[in-house]
Order: C-alpha cells, then structure tokens, then sequence
C-alpha cells in the first residue's frame, strides 16, 4: 500500500476541470475508459459547447470510477449531460465485483445535490460493461450501436461482412491505393465542407461542431483520419478516436460521389486499428433506430448492443416547477429528458 492509499479519506469524490490536464489524464489513466472521456476530446467539445466541463471522480478503497459531464443553465437550475460521444461511468471495484460498487449511486446523487444538480441526463458507452449506476427505473435504451471485435482476425472479419459489403470491398488493393491517411489534404477538406455536409441533411445541433473542435481533433495522435480519393481530389472523410480500451468511429463527411467510398474508409480504419492492438470499434449507431445508417453499420457483421441513457433527478421539487413553466409531465422519463429541455 502506498503512502498515498495509507493516509487518503476516504470515499473521495471531486470536479476536475478542463483547466487541470495533467489531473484529468492522470486519474482516467489506470481506468477503461473510452476516447470520450479523454481530456481532449472534452476539450474539443468545450469549444463548440461552450459548457462548464468537468471530469467526475470518486474514490471509495475498494472502487474507482469517473464519469465526464457538463453542466447545462435552464431558468437560473443546473443539470448535467454526458459531452458529446460515448462515455458515461467507468471505472472498476477492486475486490472482483463482489459488492464494492454498491454505495457508488448514493455517493453520485448525494454529490449531485451538494452541487445543486437538479437532474442528470447521462449516457452509458455499451463497450463498458454493466454499470453500477444503472438503477432501475432510471436506465433507458432507446436505440443500439454496433460494435466490431478487432481482436479477430481480419480474414474473420471478412467473412463476417454482409454479402453485399464483400462486394463492396473487392479488389481491396486497388481500392486501398486511393485511401490516403492524416494528411493535410484530408484535414483541409474536413474543415472546409463538415459545416455544408450536416447542414445538408437536416443534421441536429448536437453535431454543429466548430472549426476549431474539429482543427484540434484532427491534431491529436490519438485519432486517425482517412481520406477517399477519385485518384487526386479527396471525395471523403472519416474519423477516429481511440485509446487502449477501443476505438469509436466519431464521423464522416463526403462529397456526393464520395458516398461510394464510406465503407472502405471504415474497412481501412479495421486495419489500421488492428496493427495499433486496438480491441474494438465501436461504429455508433442510426439517427433513429434501425435507420438505413443503422443498417449501413450492422452489415459490418458488428455485434449489435444496447445504448443505455441515464435519467435521474436529485431535486424533485425544483425538476417539477420548471417541468411546469414549459406544460411538461415530470413524471415522464421514457421521453425527452430532461423534460422541461423538450422543445
């Protein structure tokens, strides 16, 4: 036992900010944790969110979990969302499971309170594994995300892929010639047609990134950024966050005639991902459930698992007066939540 472990007061629990780097990445560290709950990729989303960010943590002896969130105004309340990607708790219990999680959900909503939290509208990464947090009654799913084994060989993933995605990926040499990787050429064309291609489609404001979310997360080193091209212009973007946990697939971005090269970018992502030991990929989902993107995804072969969202409520009497200003139900969570947020 450390000096450190001897002397800690235990259970601790605290806010680090977007201010304190060197904190964050030390405490996400020694935990699974996915490219969203990375300093950087909350800092990229702080800049188009503009949000007060933080980087939950406690610590009980026997536990250890994080969970990154940002705080949201609404009529002079606070509450707190998951930043854009897919985060939520992570951590682990150190006596095997057994048991050792089991006051984590207390100590989160008496913390909630303590910072004048009215709810919590928190979003479970499925690659995680099951979480404490999940209470019954306050775990949703809406919809689920498709997610590859990389630890597979790619000859297995192959073989796995819908019939018409093999066709679509013959003759990989020549098609793998005309993918370029982290090139400036790629960055340039993400930069210049992201805004054009999402307003296009109607896209929501969740994804209205700007430049400069997306300048920084083309910088990092721990994202990969493929680019399709017709033999000299680029037609077409995808990129990818990962860490040692796994990789998620954050977006694409195309000309027209681009759209024919979506599935070589993500097959090319499959190998590069594997020559770095990344376990798994995590391709998202649909806009909706079981949208033609959805579909696009699942003729990966790609497991198909539940996205879990958390709605919780830690001041009853305050979610129900401003449920009431805007003619919303509070009792209502299998909805948009927070209800009062409903538009």
């Amino acid at each position: 036992m450390s000096v450190h472990e001897a002397t800690a007061v235990f259970p601790r629990q605290r806010l680090i900010s977007l201010e304190s780097a060197q904190e964050w990445r030390a405490t996400l560290a020694p935990l699974p944790h996915t490219f969203a709950h990375t300093w950087d990729h909350c800092y990229a989303m702080q800049l188009s969110s503009g949000l007060p960010t933080h980087l939950y943590s406690v610590e009980t002896g026997t536990a250890s979990y994080v969970c990154p969130i940002a705080e949201r105004i609404f009529d002079g309340a606070v509450d707190v969302v998951t930043p854009y990607g897919f985060s939520g708790f992570s951590g682990f219990t150190g006596d095997g499971g057994d048991g050792g999680g089991d006051e984590l959900p207390g100590l989160w909503r008496a913390f909630a309170r303590e910072r004048g939290y009215v709810a919590g509208f928190l979003m479970q990464s499925p690659v995680l594994g099951p979480s404490p947090y999940a209470l019954a009654g306050e775990a949703y799913s809406h919809k689920h995300v498709f997610v590859l084994d990389l630890t597979l060989p790619v000859e297995e993933l192959h073989v796995r892929l819908h019939e018409n995605r093999r066709r679509q990926l013959r003759g990989w040499s020549d098609i793998a010639a005309e993918l370029v990787v982290d090139e400036a050429d790629v960055v340039q064309f993400l930069l210049d047609n992201y805004q054009d291609f999402f307003r296009l489609r109607n896209a929501a404001s969740v994804y209205n990134f700007a430049p400069e979310s997306l300048s920084f997360l083309a910088g990092l080193d721990n994202v990969v950024l493929i680019g399709a091209t017709d033999g000299g212009r680029i037609q077409a973007a995808s990129m990818f966050g990962y860490t040692a946990t796994g990789a998620d697939y954050l977006f694409n971005v195309s000309t027209q005639e681009g759209r024919r090269h979506s599935a070589s970018l993500i097959w090319c992502a499959v190998h590069f991902l594997q020559s770095l030991g990344v376990p798994l990929l995590n391709l998202g989902g649909g806009v909706t459930e079981g949208d033609g993107i959805a579909g696009f995804k699942q003729r990966f072969g790609a497991a198909r698992l539940p996205l879990t969202y958390l709605k919780q409520v830690y001041d009853q009497d305050t979610y129900a007066r401003l449920c009431a200003t805007v003619g919303a139900d509070p009792g209502d969570r299998a909805g948009y939540f927070p209800a009062y947020r409903r538009r």
